[in-house]
């Protein structure tokens, strides 16, 4: 077994161990911060990572306002097994070598359009911000749109959208993704 493959097993390995501490704790907020943790690391690495799980949609994701502990127990048993078996080098999202010179075309245009104005309704519908963080956020997402339709190199783009993603790092996971999700829709990412 090569250094790479023992250093996968053994982030497996405590990742598991965590989501056993999550099973064992009576917090909420632990047990939801294990599962955002172990989501946000494994869903684009284990195929149909979501399948089976409470309050997942395929396209956004966990909707964690609909999970209650019982539920997100329930779901880090699933994760727990599923971690097993990609341990075992099962239910991997990529089969053989991944390829570096992959070209996809994709209609940017219309989806695009759509996801910013997805992004703007869920900034709108999140209950840990404040209304002046929701009015901050959202000119953000207008900010990213602007730099989405200007005709500059996307260097240039890249240049300005850098503290964007790090305004929305900061204000946690949830804004994070929103705004990561817009970022890798964008122009400059063809």
């Amino acid at each position: 077994m090569n250094s790479a493959n023992r250093r996968k097993i053994e982030i497996i390995d405590k990742d598991i161990e965590l989501i056993d501490k999550a099973l064992g704790s009576d917090d909420e907020i632990e047990v939801k911060n294990i599962h955002r943790i172990i989501d946000g690391k494994y869903q684009a690495c284990i195929s149909n990572w979501g399948k089976s799980m409470y309050a997942h949609h395929l396209e956004y994701g966990f909707a964690y306002d609909n999970l209650e502990i019982s539920s997100l127990k329930d779901n880090l048993r699933l994760m727990r097994a599923k971690l097993e078996a990609f341990r075992e080098g099962w239910n991997d999202s990529f089969v053989g070598e991944p390829q570096n010179n992959v070209n996809v075309t994709v209609n940017n245009n219309i989806s695009i359009d759509i996801a910013f104005e997805n992004a703007r309704e869920l900034i709108e519908n999140m209950p840990g911000l404040t209304d002046s963080e929701t009015e901050e956020i959202k000119s953000k997402i207008d900010e990213l749109e602007r730099i989405d339709n200007e005709s500059i190199t996307k260097k240039k783009k890249w240049e300005k959208v850098k503290p964007i993603i790090k305004f929305a790092l900061d204000k946690g996971v949830d804004v994070g993704i929103a705004i990561m999700t817009l970022v890798l829709q964008m122009k400059m990412m063809q």
